[in-house]
């Protein structure tokens, strides 16, 4: 009997394995896939809720606290946040940033009033910066929905203003809003048919327009007129009133005037017949002592003095129709007419009534038409 022969050191051959079938290998690699499936399911779930939570956090609206850094303003008491609010829209205005002063304002509730570009408000904080801003104490009335104003003072321009601006919590959210901010300012009648702009903008008689703390440059497009003075309009309070200076005629505007009413005089002088225009009463047709006037013949002319008073007229804007302007009654018109009486033929002379009225000239027109009252 011979031994058995013994393995090679370090050599070890398996037993052959099982085979396995191809439909348990294809639900492995589902249950793997699933697997791996589930996990990136489970890491976007993770993601999309950290994105919830963030937005969530910073959806409150911030403000500014001591320490510079923002934190959120709904985790402030009523009174920093009334103070936040004035003191943040007061730091945009004093640096120029119109559009974040807007911003801060919210949208305007009356549809009647109309916001200008935002280039209108920074043409507004250039000329007549927002400057020495200083904010008080709030004073809140928390008794429902919390509400109240926070007195400031600032400058603009050259003028000092002190003001108070109202803040309210109106959907009760602890949340505290700015209201009534800005100057609800109505564009007054004296500028009608003028084309008239504010820094640039184009607005009308009658319309209501959003001011902000600023200055506004009026000027007309309308040809012959310009505002009588060049100073922008300033605006501090929100309640305040905003002097609108009158138009009046440019010096083109007041030759164009003269021009228009010496025409009319003109003509009006040229005519013969007892009735004439330019305001002059006509010439009656029979005298007090029973001449009669004969048709055609008049003869009428204007002294040096009251010459004089068409060269050096100044022609006035009315207010709520500017472009029609007024002149100064002109005077006495010197009047003789034919006449005759029986069998007597003559020269009469009118001493009363002969004077003409005051004239208006249609500025809209380019034919600059007159009329006389």
């Amino acid at each position: 009997m011979t031994a058995p022969s013994p393995m090679p050191q370090g050599s070890y051959t398996p037993p052959p394995a099982e085979p396995v079938s191809k439909s348990s290998s294809r639900r492995n690699l589902i249950i793997a896939g699933a697997l791996a499936g589930g996990g990136c399911f489970l890491v976007l779930l993770v993601v999309l809720v950290l994105v919830i939570v963030l937005v969530m956090r910073g959806g409150g609206g911030t403000a500014a606290g001591a320490d510079g850094e923002e934190s959120s303003i709904a985790s402030l008491s009523p009174e920093e946040q009334a103070t936040a609010l004035v003191a943040d829209y007061f730091d945009a205005l004093s640096t120029g940033d119109a559009e974040n002063a807007l911003e801060l304002l919210g949208p305007q509730d009356d549809p009647d009033i109309t916001t200008l570009p935002v280039e209108a408000y920074s043409q507004a904080l250039e000329l007549a910066p927002v400057a020495e801003v200083e904010v008080g104490t709030p004073v809140l009335d928390e008794s429902g929905l919390i509400s109240g104003e926070v007195p400031v003072t600032f400058t603009v321009g050259e003028q000092t203003v002190s003001d108070a601006y109202s803040v309210h919590d109106y959907d009760d959210d602890g949340v505290l809003e700015l209201t009534g901010s800005g100057a609800d300012e109505t564009v007054p009648d004296n500028v009608t048919g003028l084309d008239t702009t504010l820094n640039g903008v184009e607005v009308t008689a009658g319309q209501r327009v959003l001011l902000l703390p600023g200055g506004y440059e009026l000027a007309y497009g309308s040809e012959h007129f310009a505002p009588t003075s060049t100073d922008p309009l300033l605006v501090g309070e929100q309640y305040g009133h905003v002097d609108w200076p009158d138009p009046e005629l440019t010096e083109d505007g007041q030759t164009a005037f003269r021009g228009a009413v010496q025409e009319a005089v003109d003509a009006c002088l040229t005519e013969t017949t007892l009735a004439a225009g330019c305001g002059m009463t006509p010439v009656p047709e029979t005298s007090n002592d029973g001449w009669t006037m004969v048709e055609d013949t008049v003869q009428r002319s204007i002294s040096e003095d009251t010459q004089r008073t068409i060269d050096t007229m100044e022609g006035t804007p009315s207010y709520d129709e500017p472009t029609y302007v007024e002149g100064s009654s002109i005077g006495t018109v010197e009047t003789t007419i034919e006449c005759t009486k029986d069998d007597q033929k003559g020269t009469c002379e009118l001493w009363l009534g002969g004077g003409m009225g005051r004239p208006h000239v249609d500025m809209s027109d380019p034919e600059l038409p007159v009329t006389w009252g």
